[in-house]
């Protein structure tokens, strides 16, 4: 009984050393000190809930591999954790797999109708060249008044990134799928669109002259590539 209270007691005083350390690292924006701390805290206690703030760490500096076990510990053990599914969903689609995103995109959306998971799940739609389920994730992010104010990274065709309106990204998105089916007068509707959402929206207005140039009659001496999205 002496030897169980000792090693209790002992436990107790880690867990409150590892947490420590974490918050420590925290305040001084040190990620990889607050993933280490963290690793040795899961490792004597195995708390869902530091696995899941593990797990979202993971994420923000870019370890999908592991931010994606992490997560699907957590929701296999969580089921109503849908934002570690979610996750988990996104780092497939990091990782180079997106038919298994939408999977779990498919089961994530019903549950939170949140317009920026909509959003990813018509990127790896369209990915998938699932073109129809695309324009159909896009329209629900546009039809949701609430889109305005999620953002969402945008990678441009030279690899350069910018945070837009989740809703200007899905009417780029549109337009996209339009230009794509060589429907330019449509795509310039759509891209138009997103400029008018997010005047400074870069990859749109890229699209815009691209489709501008096909109108005239003039995309054979375009050397640009249109801006599309991508699972970034």
């Amino acid at each position: 009984l002496i030897v169980s209270g000792v090693t209790a007691q002992d436990s107790v005083s880690l867990r409150k050393h590892y947490l420590n350390v974490y918050r420590q690292a925290l305040s001084y924006n040190d990620a990889n000190a607050a993933i280490n701390a963290l690793q040795n805290y899961v490792a004597v206690d195995n708390s869902m809930a530091y696995k899941d703030t593990l797990s979202m760490l993971y994420f923000n500096t870019k370890s999908f591999y592991s931010s994606l076990l992490l997560a699907e510990e957590v929701y296999k053990a969580v089921p109503g954790n849908v934002y570690a599914m979610e996750r988990a969903a996104e780092c497939y689609d990091q990782l180079g797999d997106p038919k298994t995103a939408v999977g779990l995109y498919e089961m994530v959306v019903p549950k939170t109708k949140n317009p920026y998971h909509f959003y990813k799940l018509g990127i790896c739609q369209y990915q998938l060249k699932r073109m129809g389920e695309c324009e159909s994730s896009a329209n629900k992010v546009l039809a949701d008044t609430s889109a305005k104010n999620f953002g969402v990274l945008f990678t441009m065709a030279d690899g350069s990134q910018q945070t837009v309106p989740v809703h200007a990204a899905a009417a780029n998105l549109l337009g996209v799928l339009k230009m794509d089916a060589k429907n330019y007068a449509g795509a310039k509707t759509d891209f138009q669109m997103a400029i008018k959402l997010f005047p400074d929206f870069i990859g749109a207005k890229e699209n815009l002259e691209v489709c501008e140039k096909n109108l005239k009659g003039e995309g054979k001496k375009s050397t640009k590539s249109p801006a599309k999205p991508k699972g970034k």
